[in-house]
């Protein structure tokens, strides 16, 4: 069952180089502190049970490191896989697997197979599929709304028929604003109150879960019209799951998801200083058990040993035309990097027409299928920003560069 790893976490990661809580996502320092989550956060385990599940090796691996790439930032020129992948995307851990079996696993960049690296926004896909598990369960159903789940929004004229669905979709209309290169948006002060980064005077870590009921409030566009990326929206989520089982959010993630996918090590989730799980992206995983949990996708949500963890179809109806989804999906800002994309359930279909589906975490962190060729490619990095289009264009060309191999 879930233990509690950290419960006074010494806020600083590297003491000699001051490497700590109101630093850690420097760009010079993100190769460590996204390896020791654990030191900035509480943390609770969310434990293995029984053996880990095998990731067969094929006898037919593939060399991403001599492949040739073209380069992203220098026009017409050519450069090899290593230095695309330790000058351009700046992975710490990438691991392919093609029709079930392993055909590629690198490190770089000091990190190690038995290393926990935060997986950031991925871990929203996790939430996802233990929503979806809860909805097949009959503990939720998507077309209600939020309020029928959170009573504390019943007098917020906000959420007037906003249902879980649109949640879900991030197609809310709720106001908040996620621009990591505005300081003034509401996502730092959510992340501060989070635990993320040290308060502000004025400010208090009142935790989470505390912080969207006080703060998610006004609404910037009718709900289903409009996607908005909303990281606080994933909590919601959250409060909504622990309250349907009547259990914390933690155990519910070990015992409906994790636990059940045959990890090698336990999964670190960092939680508020109130003990919430953000859920919406502190988990740490080794490379290979993300990608067990990542496998789900492309084997119509079964584990290796064929229990089917995420109700069947949940994948493949991610990949079904959605008019008004695309709709808003780039009605607020114009995805050119995948014009037909769309977000749906907390997932990011990139490419609908060749059946890819991806989690995408900020610094580069990604789980990416393709269906039609039962390809997965996951990988763990410290990109310097947390997102830009460059960033998306350089993770783009390793697919479909891998994919082609």
């Amino acid at each position: 069952m879930v233990k509690q790893v950290t419960n006074e976490p010494s806020r600083m990661v590297n003491s000699q180089l001051k490497i700590g809580q109101a630093n850690w996502d420097d760009p010079d320092h993100l190769g460590v502190s996204q390896l020791s989550m654990n030191r900035l956060f509480r943390t609770v385990a969310l434990e293995t049970s029984g053996p880990p599940e095998p990731l067969p090796v094929s006898n037919r691996p593939i060399d991403i490191l001599s492949l040739e790439f073209d380069d992203p930032l220098m026009a017409g020129r050519t450069i090899d896989g290593d230095t695309f992948l330790n000058r351009r995307l700046y992975n710490d851990a990438l691991l392919v697997i093609h029709n079930g079996l392993t055909v590629h696993e690198s490190y770089r960049n000091g990190m190690n197979d038995t290393d926990h690296h935060v997986i950031h926004s991925c871990t929203k896909s996790l939430l996802s599929m233990v929503l979806a598990i809860a909805i097949e369960e009959g503990m939720l159903d998507p077309a209600n709304e939020v309020t029928d789940y959170i009573e504390e929004f019943r007098s917020v004229d906000a959420w007037r028929g906003v249902t879980l669905q649109h949640a879900w979709d991030m197609q809310a209309g709720i106001s908040f604003s996620e621009d990591y290169d505005d300081p003034e948006a509401d996502y730092w002060r959510y992340a501060r109150a989070a635990g993320y980064y040290p308060t502000l005077e004025g400010e208090e870590g009142i935790g989470v879960e505390a912080w969207v009921l006080a703060n998610l409030t006004t609404r910037d566009h009718l709900p289903g019209t409009v996607f908005a990326y909303n990281s606080s929206l994933t909590i919601v989520l959250g409060i909504i799951l622990e309250r349907a089982y009547g259990m914390g959010l933690a155990e519910i993630l070990e015992t409906k998801l994790y636990g059940r996918v045959g990890p090698e090590s336990d999964g670190l989730l960092n939680t508020d200083a109130q003990g919430f799980p953000i859920v919406e992206g502190q988990l740490s995983l080794t490379l290979r058990d993300f990608a067990r949990v990542a496998q789900l996708m492309v084997n119509d949500g079964r584990s290796r040993s064929g229990d089917q963890i995420v109700p069947s179809g949940f994948f493949a109806e991610l990949l079904a035309a959605d008019p008004s989804g695309t709709s808003a999906y780039h009605r607020k800002h114009r995805d050119e990097v995948f014009p037909s994309g769309l977000y749906k359930n907390h997932f990011w279909i990139v490419e609908p027409e060749q059946q890819q589906i991806a989690m995408l975490g900020i610094h580069g962190q990604f789980a990416w299928c393709d269906l039609t060729k039962d390809l997965l490619i996951v990988g763990l990095g410290s990109y310097p920003k947390q997102d830009s289009d460059l960033m998306m264009s350089v993770l783009k060309a390793l697919w479909n560069r891998v994919s082609e191999a």
